[in-house]
């Protein structure tokens, strides 16, 4: 008689995931390296058992550096798919954010090296639980741990080096890849986060804590949607306007909302900050009707340092920038639009808007400058070049660009073109002429 308690057979262990439903869940590296640790194999051994039975090509040498196994990639859903079949264990993509990747484009940051909070798997060991790696560590836009308030590390506290989580062919979670020592351990306390990157981790937090209740994946149309409201309701409906707001490029929006594009998580981080609703009620399309209030939540500066905002454009009297720029037309020294532009202060595309037709002629008047300019140096260059010539044939030696450029200054040879044709030349009716002296 069969026990119903009993799991089915499987290829490998089917052992559970830890935390599904919570903030802290397991990510899919973390199952996979704990995976290899219970069958007493390493890392790259389970890689190829897995490619093996799936019938894939083997896995290169830096698997690791090269693929986010709990990311929302193709390779992701297929360890995710691949270990759930050989485990028996289902819905092992809920250890990814696969489930958000029609919502979230798939180039999203992601970190440069592998992290981790130190005082998780101090917790974990105190409690006589399993170390484990949490899918919010491999958030690129997540620096803090949300528990215990302080930044992720990823340098070893022993040995010093990075790369310490999970590069190398044997990986336990919570100990170095490289010395073995704990990763529980600090060398120097971590810089307490701040509420905006605080904030950050609790959005991205709730994200994982639902995602094993949704019902079904978000879906780009909903999610659309609800950006449509909320740039009517706040905006007016205007792109640009929408777009200084929560600090992207109009073509940006444009590209999400006409060419089927798909934010990043960065950029549903400043579009939640800077509306007013949550992060996981804008992948959903959860968006009523009502105007959002604006609740306190960091400015763009705070979520992102590296952010500019963009200088208000420049408003300035039409008939003043008229007036200067028939000054300049008329003047005796050519200059280009875009310095006129620049000593008018002004774009120079408001040049051609306030008057098309002055801008044109003060942009001729330059290029017809220029070509004259290039005329009297090509002259000058062929000049230079013809006596540069005759001097060196009067010495006996034949004529090439490396003793021309001995004879002729710098300035005078360079922006010029056809040297070469030049030298030819003079050396042709220099000798054709029986040595005469250049005319």
């Amino acid at each position: 008689m069969e026990d119903d308690n009993c799991p089915p057979r499987s290829a490998l262990y089917a052992f559970p995931p830890i935390g599904v439903g919570t903030a802290d869940v397991e990510s899919l590296t973390s199952y996979f390296c704990r995976l290899a640790v219970a069958h007493c194999v390493s890392s790259t051994d389970l890689l190829h058992r897995i490619s093996k039975t799936c019938g894939w090509s083997a896995p290169p040498k830096n698997f690791w550096k090269d693929v986010n196994l709990s990311g929302m990639g193709d390779v992701a859903e297929r360890y995710a798919c691949a270990l759930s079949e050989m485990t028996s264990v289902e819905r092992l993509h809920l250890l990814t954010l696969l489930p958000w990747r029609n919502v979230v484009a798939q180039r999203s940051r992601a970190p440069a090296t592998s992290r981790w909070c130190a005082a998780c798997f101090k917790d974990d060991l105190v409690r006589g639980r399993t170390p484990y790696f949490r899918l919010t560590w491999d958030v690129g836009d997540v620096d803090v741990c949300l528990e215990h308030g302080g930044r992720l590390a990823d340098t070893c506290p022993d040995c010093g080096r990075t790369g310490a989580r999970n590069n190398a062919a044997c990986v336990i979670p919570g100990w170095c890849c490289h010395c073995g020592a704990p990763l529980s351990g600090v060398r120097v306390a971590p810089r307490s986060a701040t509420p905006a990157e605080t904030w950050k981790a609790a959005q991205v937090g709730q994200l994982l804590a639902t995602q094993a209740s949704l019902l079904s994946a978000p879906d780009r149309a909903s999610m659309m949607e609800g950006i449509l409201k909320l740039m009517k309701q706040l905006d007016g409906g205007m792109n640009a306007r929408f777009a200084r707001r929560i600090g992207a490029n109009k073509s940006t929006v444009h590209w999400w909302l006409k060419q089927g594009g798909v934010p990043t998580l960065a950029a549903h981080l400043g579009i939640a900050s800077q509306t007013g609703v949550s992060l996981l009620a804008l992948l959903n399309g959860a968006i009523d009707d009502s105007i959002p209030i604006l609740r306190e939540s960091p400015s763009l500066a705070e979520l992102f340092p590296d952010y500019r905002k963009r200088a208000s454009p420049r408003q300035r009297e039409g008939s003043d920038i008229k007036e200067q720029m028939d000054e300049m037309r008329q003047s005796d020294f050519a200059i280009s639009v875009r310095e006129t532009a620049r000593r008018l202060n002004v774009h120079r595309r408001q040049l051609y808007r306030r008057d098309n037709e002055k801008a044109h002629i003060i942009g001729a008047k330059w290029q017809e400058e220029q070509r004259h300019r290039s005329e009297q140096h090509r002259l000058e260059a062929v000049g230079a070049i013809a006596a540069a010539v005759e001097d060196i044939l009067s010495r006996g030696k034949a004529p090439n660009l490396r003793e021309v450029q001995q004879l002729v200054p710098r300035e005078v040879l360079g922006g010029v073109r056809g040297v070469f044709a030049m030298i030819q030349e003079a050396t042709q009716k220099i000798e054709g002429s029986g040595a005469a002296p250049w005319p």
